[in-house]
């Protein structure tokens, strides 16, 4: 059995923020720590966006047709 831990590249460099800005190593804002971890979530909730604003452009042009 495999068990698998862990979330991939993003959440990879989210941690090592999270660690180098408790070490003091970095200084920057809490909220570009967590940057990776908000364009992970910001990527898909975006094409999804894009997706229906194609379906809704594609019912009206079959309406009008």
């Amino acid at each position: 059995m495999k068990i698998e831990i862990g979330g991939g590249f993003l959440a990879t460099l989210t941690i090592i923020f999270v660690i180098a800005k408790i070490l003091g190593y970095i200084h920057w804002s809490w909220w570009v720590v967590f940057l990776p971890i908000l364009i992970g979530v910001s990527i898909p909730i975006f094409i999804i966006l894009i997706i229906f604003v194609v379906i809704i452009i594609v019912s009206i042009v079959d309406e009008f047709s």
